[in-house]
């Protein structure tokens, strides 16, 4: 079900305006800015970085011209498509279709420097602990993750309302939110990132909370 989301289903004969800020409210627009702001003062003059759910490409161009090698990683047919009409500009781009449960199938041990997982993948896969391990195995340094907050549950409605997705279900008491299309999209405390985070073999080294809407943290291997 959840791919139908991802296909686009929510946005047949238009354009998919989840995937793009200028169609964000004002506060989401902000936390665009500020993470992409961070990110590149993280990964600035990495060798290679990956990016674990590459959707529509958002970050290629913030990123590619900043790195020696940027990968990008999705399932989605439409993604994908998107993605790599924005990676044809750049010589050190690649996008590949896979998923993010198989990472250390198709990326050596540690390949990666750095992986970004930003905007609410892992509160959108099946097992984020799964997909966590994945990406711990091929990267060497640090993951960067944002996720929806949790206790922001009207900020996050009015965000669904803003840009068109249609919302079946709600569960107020966990915050998640479920499309027509099959989308389940969770949302996060820090404890609740911890908590992953150590199950998963990982620790978070860095944490802050974007324009009071979105958590995001950096994590590094235990060991």
């Amino acid at each position: 079900m959840k791919e139908k989301f991802f296909e686009g289903k929510d946005f047949e004969g238009g354009e998919f305006r989840a995937l793009v800020p200028k169609y964000y409210p004002p506060k989401y627009i902000k936390y665009i800015q500020e993470e992409t702001k961070l990110l590149k003062s993280k990964v600035k003059g990495a060798n290679r970085i990956l990016e674990a759910g590459i959707g529509i490409g958002r970050l290629i161009l913030e990123l590619s011209p900043l790195v020696k090698e940027f990968i990008g990683i999705d399932n989605a047919g439409l993604m994908l498509k998107q993605s790599k009409k924005v990676a044809k500009e750049f010589s050190n781009t690649k996008i590949i279709k896979g998923n993010l449960e198989d990472l250390s199938k198709i990326f050596a041990k540690n390949y990666f420097e750095f992986t970004v997982c930003a905007w609410n993948t892992l509160g959108n896969v099946k097992n984020e602990i799964t997909v966590l391990k994945e990406i711990s195995k091929v990267t060497s340094k640090r993951i960067f993750i944002s996720v929806w907050l949790k206790g922001t549950f009207e900020d996050r409605k009015n965000w669904y309302d803003t840009v068109g997705i249609k919302i079946k279900r709600i569960d107020r008491e966990n915050e998640i939110f479920y499309s027509e299309s099959g989308l389940k999209s969770k949302s996060y405390s820090l404890d609740d990132i911890i908590r992953i985070a150590e199950d998963s073999g990982l620790k978070v080294k860095d944490s802050r909370v974007i324009n009071n809407v979105i958590l995001w943290a950096e994590l590094e291997k235990l060991n």
